[in-house]
């Protein structure tokens, strides 16, 4: 009797401990999807804008992937400038990446939502469409300490998910390097 009831009482704090992570995540998702909605409508204005007020920075790199063929990567980074009180420009933060890229018959698009005082992934989507027209599909969410907060991913069953979040992890921070590396931010 002892052993049910002890097994009945630490099934009830897990179910708790879930119940609490649920909440919490559903509330970073929430969070995250607010802070991606801004940063897509200020993209959609400075891309209208003649002269816009950040800076986006655009990058093409082209390379001979064995079995693929050739790839060609667009890459456009999203910046803001950061300034004194006195409008004195003291350099960039990055807000939000974008790559767009083939691989053989695969077309792939990844989004980097990035928190501009620490450049740490917050948000990554992931699309790719197959050359059998099959389409996956991925979003992860991550708290502020960078543990994953959620993911939702659709994938094709025959193939099943590519992209992970190891990968955009990596990818992102990669990318972000990459901006560090060929600017003087």
């Amino acid at each position: 009797m002892r052993k049910i009831l002890l097994f009945i009482v630490c099934l009830l704090a897990v179910a708790g401990v879930q119940a609490q992570t649920s909440a919490k995540a559903k509330e970073r998702v929430a969070e995250i999807r607010k802070l991606y909605a801004e940063a897509k409508e200020r993209m959609a204005y400075n891309d209208q804008e003649e002269y816009p007020a950040v800076t986006n920075m655009e990058t093409t790199w082209c390379y001979m992937a064995p079995g693929a063929g050739p790839i060609k990567h667009y890459v456009k980074y999203y910046l803001d400038s950061v300034e004194t009180d006195e409008g004195e420009i003291l350099g960039h933060t990055c807000y939000f990446v974008s790559d767009a890229y083939n691989s053989g018959a695969r077309k792939i698009y990844e989004e980097y939502l990035l928190d501009q005082d620490t450049g740490k992934l917050i948000f990554a989507y992931t699309y790719e469409e197959n050359g059998d027209n099959t389409k996956d599909e991925g979003r992860y969410y991550y708290y502020k300490n960078g543990s994953l907060a959620h993911k939702d991913e659709k994938m094709n069953p025959e193939w099943g998910m590519v992209f992970s979040d190891a990968y955009v992890r990596k990818k992102a921070a990669n990318l972000y390097e990459a901006m560090k590396l060929t600017t003087n931010f």
